[in-house]
């Protein structure tokens, strides 16, 4: 009987191993709520733009890394008021993220004022917790939930599959025992969905960024916070 148990055992261990997605091209869609980020009281400049903004990312993954990027190039629109406050609602079609995991480097195209910088750095992540109980399928797959907190105090909520057994996902969002098919992140400001699966990639494709100018990761914080906190523009992206 033991030995019955244990053969099936050892099925179960090898069909599960079998099931897992290795590589593949995830296809999110990312959902932002423009009005999260323009005050109550601004009504004109809120008239002047849709309450929310969708957009597709894709992720490549294989080898045990992983790249995020835009798939789709929004149209770059300005806006200004009376105030002189800009709202710059062009999409992040420049950014993206590569991360490999088996040498712990990040290396990120960032966009900042038309400017593109090349920012790299170890792989940070966020101290995820782990909630017991909770699930949702996402495309099929079983997804586990997990909790964490950015540093400027955002929630965030993740749905994770350990069926794709890299800890990577959308954007920054990395850490987890599996692939991040879901993000809520400040309680619907910003919510990204895995929509497509495709198991197969030209790996040619997965390929570390390489354009904009070079930069450690504290010295764009810096420039971030002073475009930021000028007074004069707000970035109304990510």
């Amino acid at each position: 009987m033991k030995r019955v148990l244990s053969v099936f055992t050892l099925f179960l261990l090898l069909h599960t191993a079998g099931a897992q997605v290795k590589e593949g091209k995830i296809t999110y869609q990312q959902t932002v709520d423009m009005y999260r980020r323009i005050p109550e009281e601004n009504q004109q400049l809120r008239s002047m733009i849709s309450q929310f903004r969708t957009t597709k990312f894709e992720l490549l993954f294989a080898d045990n890394q992983s790249l995020f990027k835009s798939v789709e190039e929004e149209p770059d629109m300005t806006e200004q008021n009376n105030g002189g406050v800009v709202i710059r609602m062009g999409g992040s079609g420049e950014n993206q993220y590569y991360r490999n995991f088996s040498t712990q480097r990040s290396v990120e195209i960032r966009e900042l004022m038309e400017d593109l910088y090349l920012v790299e750095d170890s792989i940070r992540s966020l101290s995820w917790k782990l909630e017991e109980g909770e699930t949702k399928t996402i495309l099929g797959y079983t997804c586990k939930k997990a909790t964490g907190k950015t540093a400027r105090g955002s929630d965030i909520v993740a749905w994770y599959s350990e069926d794709i057994p890299l800890a990577s996902g959308p954007e920054q969002f990395n850490g987890l025992p599996g692939m991040i098919l879901g993000i809520d992140a400040n309680k619907g400001e910003i919510v990204f969905t895995a929509k497509l699966l495709d198991k197969k990639i030209d790996r040619k494709n997965l390929k570390v960024p390489a354009k904009g100018k070079k930069i450690s990761n504290a010295d764009f914080l810096v420039k971030q916070k002073e475009v930021m906190g000028n007074g004069q523009v707000r970035i109304v992206n990510n």
